[in-house]
């Protein structure tokens, strides 16, 4: 603490210089130029989506079914992490483990994740499966079935390594570009890091109505987006984190708005947002405390029967898209800030999508689906099984999503597309 309000001290002549860069300094970081930050143009157009989104618009409420109960002695109740409990990036997890709607552990298994997720934000189990086996492949421990919301922990005799935690997934499940966390490269690595601009830019789009809506998300989503490019030199955008990033913004304001009579539709105001964020105070003077996000009293979810599934997530991030180009794209920054060229979809996917077809229908959620697996196909290394052994236990619980939704077959990614891009093979700390 003392260094840091040392290096503040003396940075005080260089921020009146140079406005805005005060946060890197007090990071304790090398001020190697001046931070770029983002302006948002006008979108191309704009939606009269509720806050349930595509799914939406939400016209009835009901309280019974709605009203998500975390007063004292209810079960659910909120309760700080303890030393060895595991807490990450999405608030929005955090915040359900720290009411126990997920093991306060921070470490779950599939139909922990279902079943909590649905209780606590009414996400369809479609949904909540698919990103639970997702990071169980990825980062968990396939043989007892479990995943960490955070860091690594010791999974079961049998693996060859240690289980990461989504934190240890840089460019295959957690990506650059996120909602308020800091792109890894830009941080010695560390992926978990609050970006303080990046929350108050969002909290700046409430506006008048105390609303945080879709619409503002695809513009919060382009600033994040602008914002790592012009930024980051290693800046990344691999085919499936690449739409976890745009997809997250999406899900704060379908996962998070409190549901009302007045407002069947949802509404996402500034203290609601700071509570599931762990964030309190006021525009410039925010702090933000790690590990306390939390679900508000008298707070009331998305109607059981408008839940939130893996289609309707990637429609939204679609549209987002439409109003902001460039939300959605694949390829990054070739070793210096604002240098993105992006990659052949054709190319990329051996003539599976293309750029015109990926946006059609459902073919973003196919490729949402498949584009995991097909990076595994192509891996160097093992993660924590013969890769083979991974395919087979993603194979077995997606493709049932993928045949329903007749899904072209994508086998494998052209990998050697990345090569010329330095942030595809950054490894941060922890991977």
């Amino acid at each position: 603490m003392r260094r840091n309000l040392q290096l503040l001290a003396t940075a005080l002549p260089l921020a009146a210089a140079w406005p805005m860069v005060m946060e890197e300094v007090a990071k304790g970081r090398t001020l190697q130029k001046r931070v770029v930050y983002p302006t948002v143009p006008p979108p191309k157009f704009t939606t009269q989506r509720d806050n349930c989104g595509v799914h939406g618009p939400c016209t009835t409420f009901d309280a019974d079914d709605q009203f998500v109960d975390v007063s004292q002695g209810s079960g659910h109740e909120f309760v700080s992490p303890g030393p060895s409990d595991i807490r990450g990036q999405c608030p929005g997890l955090n915040a359900a483990a720290n009411h126990a709607f997920m093991p306060r552990n921070g470490l779950a298994t599939i139909q922990q994740t279902v079943d909590g997720l649905e209780a606590a934000y009414n996400m369809s189990p479609d949904l909540s499966a698919i990103l639970a086996v997702i990071s169980i492949a990825i980062s968990g421990d396939p043989i007892a079935g479990k995943w960490s919301i955070g860091g690594g922990f010791n999974g079961v005799l049998g693996l060859l390594g240690r289980p990461t935690g989504i934190i240890g997934t840089h460019n295959r499940y957690e990506g650059d570009a996120s909602i308020v966390r800091g792109d890894a490269y830009l941080h010695d690595g560390d992926v978990d890091f609050f970006e303080m601009h990046r929350w108050e830019h969002l909290y700046s789009m409430l506006g008048d109505e105390d609303n945080f809506t879709h619409d503002k998300a695809a513009a919060q989503a382009y600033y994040t987006m602008r914002y790592s490019v012009l930024n980051n030199p290693y800046y990344f955008s691999e085919p499936f984190s690449g739409l976890v990033a745009p997809d997250a913004h999406n899900f704060v304001v379908s996962f998070m708005s409190n549901h009302s009579a007045e407002i069947p539709g949802g509404k996402l105001d500034g203290e609601t947002l700071k509570q599931f964020f762990s964030v309190t105070g006021t525009p410039g003077n925010f702090v933000w405390t790690p590990g306390q996000e939390r679900i508000p009293l008298n707070w009331y979810r998305r109607p059981s029967g408008q839940q939130m599934n893996t289609v309707d997530t990637n429609v939204d991030t679609l549209i987002n898209n439409g109003m902001y180009p460039g939300i959605v794209q694949f390829g990054g920054n070739t070793g210096k800030v604002d240098t993105f060229t992006g990659i052949d979809t054709g190319d990329l996917t051996q003539g599976v999508f293309n750029g015109a077809t990926l946006l059609e229908g459902n073919n973003l959620a196919c490729f949402f689906l498949q584009a995991t697996q097909a990076g595994l196909v192509d891996a160097a290394t093992p993660l924590l099984e013969p890769v083979g052994e991974i395919l087979s236990f993603l194979n077995q619980n997606i493709a049932p999503q993928v045949s329903a939704l007749n899904c072209p077959q994508l086998n494998s990614l052209n990998n050697t597309l990345f090569k010329q891009y330095p942030g595809a093979s950054y490894f941060p700390s922890g991977q």
